[in-house]
């Protein structure tokens, strides 16, 4: 299975988690990039209110060709119960090069909220796996055993 990671993190959370699964997978991993800024407070808010109004956003042109891999993992934060604008830009923008899906979200609550419907609204096709990690699990280091589930999932899909 040719696999690639590929993740928006604003603070740390979703790309920490993005290079345990690609360093488990041993796979390509590319990060997307937003060209707002969303540092600090004022970049929150901006990104919450984007968030709000299933706002698109402007992304950096990715290095990987996604119709070179037979699965793509997408990684989001959650921002307001859903999923961030810069990954359901790459989902709008990229969802006719992806053939098979697998997503993982980071959160600040307790709770996964409605990110996976979304992105698989947006992708068209069913995730063959889902995982979702609270920020408290992986500043903790509480996550690498559902990462480990994660990772035998999608080798059992490949």
């Amino acid at each position: 299975m040719k696999a690639l990671v590929v993740y928006y993190s604003r603070t740390g959370h979703t790309k920490k988690v993005a290079e345990t699964i690609a360093d488990m997978l041993g796979c390509d991993r590319e990060e997307i990039v937003d060209t707002q800024w969303r540092s600090g407070p004022l970049g929150w808010l901006r990104s919450g209110y984007q968030t709000t109004k299933k706002s698109l956003t402007e992304l950096k042109a990715l290095e990987s060709d996604l119709s070179a891999y037979d699965v793509v993992i997408i990684g989001t934060p959650v921002w307001a119960g859903t999923v961030s604008v810069p990954v359901r830009t790459f989902v709008s923008k990229y969802k006719d090069l992806l053939c098979k899906v697998a997503f993982f979200s980071t959160h600040g609550g307790d709770d996964p909220q409605n990110e996976f419907a979304e992105m698989e609204a947006f992708c068209g096709t069913q995730p063959v796996s889902v995982v979702s990690f609270s920020s408290k699990e992986v500043e903790k280091e509480d996550y690498i055993e559902k990462v480990k589930e994660f990772v035998s999932g999608l080798e059992e899909h490949s």
